[in-house]
């Protein structure tokens, strides 16, 4: 995901995960920092416009929500911290079966070359599921990301488009009042035509604000959904299709019906 301009946050989220530049976490308000939604300047008041206000608190609960619940299938793919918050740029599985295969690797050298004569069974079928399981997870935990990019579009791309937008917006709402005030002190035709103007420009601003958060974010809210039941099925099929990589012996299915036995 590209990184945004200066509208990103930089405040960390609630469990301690520094957000990602233009991606997890919020856009500072448009109003420079100050925490009031309306700014304070030279005794002049103005703010957005009361729909459009209640429409972007509605674009920032969702965002919020849209964080904490990507970060935790992410986790749920791959339980390191470090790689499940990096996922969304880099694909950097769990290394546990790789790190087993090599493991029994050198074990099964060291045997060999061990000062007895026994004969050892070969490892390399431990080794070669192993392998099998590792690039099996891989394969799933892409096509999991696959299956997330409605949502990942709107986390990464759509929230930082909106706060572009709204900035814009708000620029637009901060000429008109200059403007405005101008004309009072001037009360010049060319004053009273660079308000009017600044009317159509803040106008215009607000409109496309509106009809994005309406197509591109509320309107595309029932593929985000979608996607999550996606994930959910792929989670059962992942499950099931690395059980099938595990051999299953007759012999050990012997063994094991022998433990299940009740004595007499």
């Amino acid at each position: 995901m590209a990184t945004k301009e200066s509208t990103k946050s930089t405040k960390s989220s609630e469990d301690g995960a520094a957000p990602q530049a233009g991606f997890y976490g919020l856009a500072d308000h448009p109003n420079h920092g100050i925490i009031s939604s309306i700014l304070k300047r030279k005794n002049r008041k103005f703010k957005m416009a009361d729909d459009v206000k209640k429409m972007c608190k509605q674009v920032e609960a969702y965002k919020t929500s849209a964080d904490r619940l990507h970060q935790a299938l992410m986790t749920m793919l791959v339980e390191i911290p470090e790689y499940a918050r990096d996922l969304v740029f880099v694909v950097k599985t769990d290394p546990n079966y790789r790190y087993a295969a090599l493991y029994l690797r050198t074990f099964e050298s060291i045997l060999n070359k061990g000062r007895d004569r026994t004969t050892y069974e070969s490892l390399e079928p431990v080794m070669k599921t192993l392998q099998n399981l590792d690039l099996e997870h891989e394969r799933r935990v892409r096509k999991q990301l696959e299956n997330l990019k409605p949502l990942m579009k709107f986390i990464g791309e759509d929230y930082w488009e909106y706060a572009r937008l709204r900035k814009v917006y708000w620029e637009a709402i901060e000429s008109y009042d200059d403007a405005l005030t101008q004309q009072h002190r001037e009360r010049t035709d060319l004053a009273e035509q660079a308000t009017a103007n600044a009317q159509t420009w803040r106008n215009d601003c607000r409109q496309k604000l509106m009809d994005f958060i309406k197509t591109c974010i509320f309107d595309r809210q029932g593929k985000h959904a979608e996607c999550i039941l996606k994930f959910r099925d792929e989670a059962v099929f992942y499950h099931r299709s690395m059980s099938e990589l595990i051999p299953f012996t007759e012999k050990g299915e012997s063994k094991s019906a022998e433990r299940g036995k009740t004595p007499k």
